[in-house]
């Protein structure tokens, strides 16, 4: 099968001890959308940069449409469109001029500027602005300008740094309705963001990267079915005591312990043998349990969860 985005142990090195990438496969099939999550220095945007062909790996290969990005990268980048980091923008320009502009960097004829500058424009929805001084424009405005410009010669992929960033909820769900109009056309969209909820609304696939590593890989549909019944509520007769909180944490089937005043929110795998065996050791405990509530998480849960799996095997690796 030829993937749309192929990475093979890519690796990316900075001096002699900073790996910002550790040995990243991936493996994204044409027209999935893909939320690429991570704590900030994870190397989400440094993937994306070695896809877009902005820097080169140290080792390893990155291949978009079967194409190695490093060996031939004016045909790999001619079905690719890019929006890293904080983009730069001509203030100076009107977006029809700035469109122009790149039009004929990506040799398009100057009909088919003209029509994908209309296209491109009213599907970020800026119609009203195409002749108007970037300047002035709004956050919101400014991304949405900067994603016209990186769809206007029509690309198989979309890669997006941070999309939302930086936007208010308003200009967040323009650009959720903007990456679901990719979807349904068929678009490959990859995409990095810290915003959880973001990716549970638009993507299909969600890879998780910590320290420059894939820790886990899954779709939302399955990571919603573990996640079921993954979070158990239980509240104390009293406030639990740093020694008794600690207690709850050395449970090998709880995940994670959040305590709020005399309640523990406990994320674990959902089984219902766990939650029997967890309030068991809770009673051994001699823990005042008044009552418990046991409910589905969503994909924060689960992000949090396989951190704090990943930060435990660290943990014991070390012992």
């Amino acid at each position: 099968m030829e993937y749309a985005i192929q990475t093979e142990n890519l690796v990316k090195k900075y001096g002699k001890s900073f790996a910002a990438l550790d040995g990243v496969s991936l493996q994204i099939k044409k027209g999935e959308v893909v939320g690429y999550v991570g704590p900030n220095g994870a190397g989400k945007t440094t993937t994306i940069k070695i896809l877009a062909g902005l820097i080169k790996p140290s080792s390893g290969h990155a291949y978009v449409n079967g194409i190695d990005v490093t060996a031939q990268p004016r045909e790999a980048l001619r079905t690719i469109g890019a929006l890293v980091e904080v983009p730069g923008v001509y203030d100076y320009l009107t977006p029809h001029e700035m469109l122009t502009y790149f039009g004929r960097v990506y040799r398009m004829s100057r009909d088919e500027i003209e029509r994908r500058i209309k296209e491109t424009m009213g599907l970020v929805k800026l119609s009203d602005w195409e002749h108007k001084k970037i300047g002035p424009f709004s956050t919101g405005m400014l991304r949405r300008v900067t994603i016209a410009k990186a769809i206007l010669h029509k690309p198989d992929i979309l890669l997006l740094d941070e999309p939302v960033l930086g936007l208010d909820p308003e200009g967040i769900k323009e650009i959720r309705e903007l990456i679901r109009q990719f979807r349904s056309q068929g678009m490959t969209v990859f995409l990095s963001s810290h915003l959880l909820s973001e990716v549970a609304e638009v993507c299909n696939t969600v890879v998780f990267l910590d320290k420059g590593k894939v820790i886990a890989s899954d779709s939302i549909e399955k990571i919603g079915s573990a996640m079921e019944r993954a979070v158990m509520d239980v509240k104390f007769l009293r406030p639990l005591s740093p020694e008794e909180t600690e207690k709850l944490r050395a449970i090998e089937l709880i995940k994670s312990v959040e305590v709020k005043d005399n309640t523990a929110r406990l994320r674990y795998d959902g089984k219902a043998e766990s939650s029997a065996q967890i309030l068991k050791r809770l009673m051994s405990l001699n823990l005042d349990v008044v009552s418990y509530r046991v409910e589905g998480g969503g994909l924060e849960d689960y992000y949090l969860s396989i951190m704090n799996d990943e930060k435990r095997g660290e943990t014991d690796g070390h012992k």
